[in-house]
């Protein structure tokens, strides 16, 4: 399952995207460094094509996929230390969600954070360099020596002391081309500059819809940028199905916030979705783009992958269309494909195996 990290400066509103995410609003409060522990949840990927899959098949269970979240202390200490809890924590993520503020309100003070969302983009980029900085410095000196009895190793100590110098400089690595060989050697670092990141403005209600970029030119030009009312995103969160909808309607906060980052996720991700089902269960899943059935098969269950013989695919919207699986299968729309067929996003997969 992938991991979302959320992260920002003091009292930007991070808890309350974790509240947003998952439905669960303990944590928030109106002082810094309120979040002294890292928080776990889940959030399930919104996705009506799948409901509709599970109503066509009647199926026992419906079962989204899901997104890792995890929530914990700023990025800083007081005093404009990095803590080391939440960079480690970072570290683990497969991808950043930053939290910027942009909002006003006197009863939640702003501290050195500010509102400005540029300035504080640019803190935390330049944190996330001089963490990877001070790691990268503290493996060089082992790694020359390991290079100096080892040639084999040279590869890995010259691709650490480029990353170094890149991070030195304030660079971020996901800027720089690396070929396989490097990323494989920085792979053990899991340096934050070369995680992908989502930016996620915290703004007042009345700037939700419309608000231009406020980071452009500040943040790599391919992250996602997203403006929430956070506040109003985890209220909303708490409510039973029907009544959050009422209320994402009512105050234009869209899909809301889970569709929304759960769908920049897997785009930055490079994910896709796809669907088994049957009367059992219907059931999405995750897999990366391109990867072949015999793969996909195995994110399934591991018996799928090993003795995979072939998959009978349809797009879901055939599906659909068809009125289910065995209308699709009579009309011709589902086709049998082999281990290499590479996985679309929202087919719908039968996989026959063998162990």
């Amino acid at each position: 399952m992938a991991t979302l990290g959320i992260t920002g400066l003091a009292n930007t509103g991070k808890t309350s995207l974790f509240a947003a995410l998952t439905a669960r609003p303990e944590g928030i409060a109106s002082f810094p460094f309120s979040t002294t522990e890292t928080r776990l949840g889940i959030t399930p990927i919104v996705d009506p094509v799948l409901q509709e899959l599970g109503r066509l098949e009647d199926s026992a269970r419906i079962t989204p996929a899901a997104l890792e979240v995890t929530d914990g202390p700023p990025l800083e200490e007081p005093g404009g230390d990095l803590d080391t809890r939440t960079v480690g924590k970072l570290r683990q993520a497969d991808c950043m969600v930053v939290v910027l503020r942009a909002f006003t309100d006197p009863s939640v003070p702003h501290g050195a954070s500010g509102t400005d969302p540029r300035s504080q983009a640019e803190d935390v980029l330049l944190a996330m360099a001089i963490s990877d900085a001070q790691m990268f410095e503290g493996s060089i000196l082992r790694l020359r020596n390991q290079a100096t009895s080892r040639p084999e190793r040279r590869a890995a100590y010259e691709t650490v002391e480029r990353a170094s110098s890149v991070s030195g400089d304030g660079g971020l690595l996901r800027q720089r081309r690396w070929s396989d060989l490097e990323l494989k050697a920085l792979a053990d670092f899991a340096p934050l500059t070369l995680k992908p990141v989502i930016w996620v403005v915290n703004v007042d209600e009345e700037q939700a819809e419309g608000m231009p970029n406020p980071v452009k030119g500040v943040v790599p030009g391919g992250d996602p940028v997203v403006s929430m009312t956070l506040r109003l995103e985890a209220e909303a969160a708490m409510l039973d199905a029907r009544d959050r909808a009422d209320m994402l309607q009512a105050f234009g906060l869209g899909r809301g916030a889970a569709a929304t980052l759960s769908g920049a996720a897997l785009d930055t991700l490079d994910m896709c979705t796809f669907y088994t089902s049957n009367a059992r269960e219907t059931r999405a899943w995750l897999t990366p783009v391109g990867s072949n059935a015999r793969r996909a098969a195995g994110k399934v269950h591991s018996d799928m992958e090993r003795g995979f013989i072939r998959a009978e695919v349809g797009t879901a919207q055939a599906v659909i269309d068809a009125g289910g699986w065995d209308a699709a299968r009579a009309e011709g729309v589902v086709r049998v494909e082999g281990r290499d067929y590479p996985v679309k996003s929202r087919d719908v997969l039968q996989v026959r195996f063998s162990v």
